[in-house]
């Protein structure tokens, strides 16, 4: 059964998969006001979805992840193999962590339902807009001439699925990080130093994770290795200890500001993951094009140019469009990818309230403002018009009194060859 609704040349598409007719009509009801931005198509099987992605392009597959043929986890992971640059939303009524954990897996973000109409039409306008980002020709281009794109490491993938299991516990995830001993060193480097503000020497990994926990390991790990992949690098542009240090503190810093907002542990280790990986387009332009980067960081300091300007004026895409692409075909969730792609410039996206990119852009502005060594002396300034819009501009001195811990005592070790 498809039911499609008007659909004009030139607009986004939309897929939406639902389980059942009274769901399917309730979805058409609360969209309807869209029609003139989205031509959208309704349908209950995965077998209709995956014919319609097979004869032409989605914008957004949104699906129920409780179908009742293939699954809609399913559906959503063909979709990410056949089709990548399809944005996809996964929707359940049953919001539990490890259900919302699993649907990551597969898709960019998670809409739980019932929902207003307002959430999910938010939802779509910043699904539009990252779309539009991540497909952009340049970048497309740019990307296809990186010699070292860096892959998805293993071992952040077996611990992400071991997570998401039924037997998911700290000790399973210590089994996991204890396979590779140059992860351990640095797990327990990064733990004991008075960047974490703990008051006693942690000598096993066990400890180490039962202290950080797992979110907040499952992101050391990611970076690290990341990381690990551009040791030895020749010449990079930046060095690999200055951007593990910025992204370190960064991270902490975000996650400090999250924790103030008091919007529970995975909107916080969402805000430090992203942190941590917030320049990891830096890491990749920096390392494959050192000349062409050279001639970034001169306009930068010559020019008085933004860094993102700068770097458009030369490889035609930013270092948050290249990041934001690399992690979208990762998978990693929406609002990470989100507040990578527009670190620098919020007010592309919509205004909502407190979200990890809030927390991302004020906390990468601080750190540039204490020691801009990425940007070549030029800090990013923070965008209060953004915080205004967003109702969190009151915030700012209390964030800034947050942050100011982690920025002061952050290691600057580089991170372990993996």
């Amino acid at each position: 059964m498809i039911i499609a609704m008007q659909q004009a040349a030139r607009k986004k598409r939309m897929l939406c998969v639902v389980a059942e007719p009274a769901a399917l009509a309730t979805m058409q009801t609360m969209l309807a006001s869209l029609v003139d931005e989205w031509g959208m198509e309704f349908v209950l099987k995965e077998k209709e979805a995956l014919a319609i992605l097979a004869q032409s392009s989605v914008d957004v597959l949104l699906s129920d992840i409780h179908l009742t043929g293939m699954g809609g986890l399913q559906l959503l992971a063909e979709a990410k193999r056949r089709a990548p640059q399809t944005i996809r939303i996964a929707s359940s009524s049953c919001a539990h962590r490890a259900t919302i954990i699993s649907a990551l897996e597969v898709a960019h973000q998670f809409v739980p339902t019932p929902c207003t109409a307002e959430v999910l039409k938010a939802t779509l306008s910043r699904a539009g807009a990252l779309g539009a980002r991540l497909t952009n020709e340049s970048l497309r281009t740019l990307i296809a001439g990186i010699r070292t794109l860096p892959s998805l490491p293993h071992l952040y993938q077996e611990l992400v699925a071991a997570m998401g299991s039924s037997t998911a516990s700290t000790d399973v995830a210590t089994r996991i990080i204890s396979q590779d001993m140059a992860m351990v060193s640095k797990l327990l480097q990064v733990v004991n130093s008075t960047f974490f503000g703990l008051r006693r020497t942690i000598s096993s990994p066990a400890h180490a994770v039962a202290l950080l926990g797992i979110d907040s390991v499952k992101a050391l790990v990611l970076s690290v290795q990341v990381f690990a992949q551009f040791e030895g690098a020749r010449r990079p542009s930046i060095p690999l200890e200055t951007l593990w240090k910025h992204g370190l503190i960064t991270g902490t810093s975000a996650r400090d500001i999250a924790k103030s907002q008091d919007i529970g542990p995975l909107g916080v280790e969402g805000a430090f993951m992203a942190g941590l990986l917030h320049d990891i387009g830096l890491l990749v332009l920096s390392t494959n094009f050192s000349e062409q980067y050279n001639e970034v960081l001169a306009n930068l300091h010559n020019e008085r140019l933004s860094v993102c300007d700068a770097e458009r004026a030369v490889f035609k895409a930013s270092h948050e469009d290249v990041g934001a692409y690399l992690l979208g075909l990762w998978g990693v969730s929406d609002a990470i990818v989100e507040a990578v792609a527009f670190h620098h410039y919020p007010m592309e996206r919509s205004h909502e309230g407190f979200s990890s990119l809030a927390a991302v852009h004020v906390a990468n502005a601080l750190e540039e403002a204490g020691d801009p060594t990425t940007t070549s002396g030029i800090p990013t300034p923070i965008d209060r018009e953004y915080l205004t819009a967003c109702g969190l501009v009151e915030h700012l001195p209390g964030w800034q009194k947050a942050a100011g811990h982690s920025q002061a005592e952050a290691p600057a070790a580089a991170p372990a060859r993996s």
